[in-house]
């Protein structure tokens, strides 16, 4: 199922359709796991620890009736029932061997939190994550959002910021333009698709250095919506306007309307009450959004509150999404498809709550790549194959130039993930 670390059987990495097991075969999955396939007697109803018969005396009554032999096609169902049989009792045993609490030993372990809203991620059974791995990080972070159904997103009127004013009807028709109709073939891996050494070679190294840089110079990831609020607040991130005539924002899709809850790692989610600091902190940018009021105890507005704080982006990402968006629509004249940019973790764990490829959450210290703020997708699955190209060929340059990291991510959310330096510097590999 294109794992992030891959099956293997007898050491051949798989791909495609399902591929047939014979006793002795060796398939190995996740960070070192490995099983050994046998087929013993016991399979076919004969205990291979059974003695051989000893001879005796010709039996005097009248010889039994001959046994039935059993039908090749029943024999074969039973085999492959007890074999079914066999691997569900091996994933069960592992599956409560990963949930178990570790031994002591004297290797250190990582606490995992356990928590009623934080979900579990199993997807080698056998196997595990490591929760420091960016690889591991991007493809089961890179979790899309519910389609932004336009007709819910409000007018921004900013008078402070007149780079925000922009209409929901403005939006709409700018991602009805993105979204119009190829005359060429479309889709993850088009015909012609040329992908650069540049995005998918060793982007991954080069981004968790960066962010693990981000982390010890004092960077905090915003654990929920008042602390992105602050952030704003504080002018350590920016709202990018909506949509521009080279890009749309496609973010926001699964914004709610529920009262704000504040999120630890200690406590999980707990309601942000009035007289507390997070209160404060949404009220006083619900009084003053660039100049626009907003009511917390208005459901739309909680709403519209959310769908911009997720419009938030580090200060030296927007001339670089400036710059790839602009290219690209003198190229074709089509606005670029954004459809992720920053994200608090409490909204992170609402959108892998229902997603079987869901990061297992560990606790504090890892950064995913949405929470710096520096992190952002672009959708590609609707575009043909001239623009994926032209877009490949456009990120490789600038990832050249030392401006980005830029990967090329397959599956459902096949998107170009890109990623900015916080410092302006590459780090040096």
């Amino acid at each position: 199922e294109n794992s992030t670390n891959g099956t293997f059987l007898n050491g051949e990495r798989l791909s495609g359709g399902p591929r047939r097991v014979r006793d002795g075969d060796r398939i190995s999955m996740g960070n070192g796991t490995a099983v050994t396939v046998r087929f013993t007697a016991e399979a076919a109803g004969v205990s291979a620890s059974t003695p051989p018969p000893t001879k005796t005396a010709q039996p005097t009554a009248p010889p039994a009736a001959p046994r039935k032999q059993i039908p090749a096609p029943v024999l074969i169902g039973v085999i492959s029932a007890v074999v079914i049989v066999f691997f569900s009792l091996l994933g069960i045993l592992a599956v409560s061997l990963l949930t178990a609490e570790p031994a002591q030993t004297s290797k250190p372990t990582t606490t995992i939190v356990r928590s009623a809203i934080i979900p579990v991620r199993v997807v080698d059974p056998l196997g595990g994550e490591d929760p420091d791995d960016l690889d591991d990080l991007i493809a089961s972070w890179e979790t899309a959002e519910q389609e932004l159904n336009v007709s819910t997103v409000g007018d921004v009127s900013a008078p402070t910021d007149s780079d925000l004013n922009v209409t929901s009807a403005f939006l709409a028709e700018q991602k009805a333009k993105a979204m119009s109709p190829r005359s060429k073939e479309t889709g993850i891996r088009p015909a012609g698709l040329v992908v650069p050494k540049e995005l998918f070679g060793d982007g991954v190294v080069k981004q968790k250095v960066k962010l693990a840089q981000m982390r010890s110079t004092g960077y905090r990831q915003p654990l929920d919506f008042a602390e992105l609020a602050e952030k704003r607040m504080s002018g350590e991130l920016i709202e990018m306007p909506m949509a521009t005539d080279s890009y749309y924002l496609e973010v926001g899709g699964s914004a709610q309307e529920s009262p704000f809850n504040a999120f630890s790692f200690q406590e999980g989610q707990v309601p942000i009450v009035p007289g507390t600091p997070k209160w404060d902190i949404l009220s006083r940018l619900a009084a003053n959004f660039s100049g626009q009021q907003y009511s917390l105890e208005s459901a739309n507005d909680r709403k519209q509150m959310r769908m911009r704080l997720l419009r938030m982006f580090n200060q030296r990402a927007k001339p670089i999404l400036k710059e790839i968006a602009d290219a690209y629509y003198r190229q074709f004249n089509r606005p670029l498809r954004v459809t992720s940019l920053t994200r608090s973790m409490d909204y992170q764990i609402l959108l892998n709550a229902t997603n079987a490829n869901s990061f297992k959450v560990r606790g504090e210290g890892s950064l995913p790549p949405h929470t710096s703020g520096c992190a952002f997708d672009l959708a590609r699955k609707h575009m043909d194959v001239d623009e994926q190209n032209f877009l490949m060929q456009k990120l490789a340059e600038m990832e050249r130039a030392g401006k980005i990291d830029a990967l090329i991510e397959y599956g459902v959310n096949a998107c170009f993930h890109i990623f900015i330096y916080h410092d302006g510097a590459a780090p040096a590999m």
